[in-house]
């Protein structure tokens, strides 16, 4: 209900330096990537309902349970990260305040089967980083679970969600290059679940490969741009099994970014505004934003989100939750 209040800890973590070793026990947000609101090698649970409603970006991430270390030698700098308590995105809820395209609404009657915990069912991350020649480069690996669950329909009928495994494998690099910083990211998505492409509840593996720039155009003026294609393998057996109902996906999804940034009143004001479409699909978001830094402690942000495109697509599910949004916040 829109009036409950309710609340949950982000972070609260220890960390240890032991010479050249970090480590950090505890809820933690873990950020992976070069992407601006395109997330490739970040595989961490993000929270959706945060970002539709207008909460504070940051928000969008969501904490873990997680041990991570991070290793450091000429140079070079190894993470790894180890969740044992899995938790998925938090997605919009059937029946809820926000609204969403459903192709099961009909079946009322659902369960969610988490990946209990485990050591089976532990995610495991590595991350392996070096400046090269101005150029920050990085490799990933990842195993573990798909964020977003999968739908199955059961005798009754009723729905079980679930969350399918997920290997993912990846690079990226970030260098100044004629006057900006040039962003690349790449990943292979191995859906463990469903290699062969014939079950039309689990997502088909995917290659997912990003290319950003970022250029201040004037004093306080910043223009940045990214193009993300992610696409989908055995795209034939995904056409021949899909289930009834459930929308036709392309096999690539093209999206393109653009974010432009003023700094006025000596950087105490913000304005900005960033603008995601996909030209295949036709789904888009806007959310243009003014945030006013009234002291080192207290800001006010006003900002819209708006979303469109067709009922079935990512974002022009959302449509019906386009919005206005007020924050006050106080830091200390």
């Amino acid at each position: 209900m829109g009036g409950e209040v309710d609340g949950e800890l982000r972070e609260g973590y220890l960390d240890l330096t032991v010479r050249a070793l970090d480590l950090r026990i505890g809820r933690q947000v873990v950020t992976w990537g070069v992407g601006d609101l395109i997330f490739i090698n970040d595989v961490f649970p993000k929270d959706w309902v945060a970002f539709i409603s207008g909460l504070p970006l940051e928000y969008l991430k969501k904490g873990s349970d997680a041990v991570s270390a991070t290793g450091h030698w000429a140079g070079a700098s190894l993470q790894l990260v180890a969740i044992p308590r899995f938790e998925g995105d938090t997605l919009p809820e059937a029946g809820g305040r926000l609204r969403f395209h459903d192709p099961m609404a009909a079946i009322e009657w659902r369960h969610t089967d988490d990946p209990s915990p485990s050591v089976e069912h532990t995610e495991l991350g590595a991350r392996l980083s070096r400046n090269v020649l101005g150029w920050d480069l990085s490799l990933y690996a990842y195993r573990g679970f798909f964020h977003a669950p999968a739908g199955e329909v059961e005798p009754g009928p009723r729905l079980r969600l679930f969350f399918p495994p997920l290997d993912v494998y990846g690079a990226s690099a970030q260098g100044s290059v004629v006057g900006g910083v040039v962003s690349l990211e790449g990943g292979y998505y191995d859906s463990r679940g469903d290699r062969s492409g014939r079950k039309p509840a689990v997502e088909n593996s995917s290659i997912r490969l990003l290319a950003g720039y970022q250029r201040e155009l004037v004093p306080d003026l910043t223009l940045s741009a990214q193009y993300y294609v992610q696409v989908m393998q055995k795209y034939d057996e995904y056409l021949r099994n899909r289930g009834a109902g459930m929308p036709r996906r392309s096999a690539a999804r093209h999206v393109l970014t653009l974010r432009l940034t003023q700094l006025l009143l000596h950087q105490t004001l913000r304005l900005g505004i960033f603008a995601l479409a996909s030209p295949n699909e036709g789904d888009w978001y806007l959310g243009p934003e003014a945030r006013y830094q009234v002291t080192d402690a207290l800001s006010a942000t006003l900002g819209v989100n708006v979303f469109g495109g067709p009922r079935r697509s990512d974002y022009g599910q959302f449509e019906g939750n386009s919005n206005l949004y007020v924050v006050v916040r106080y830091a200390f």
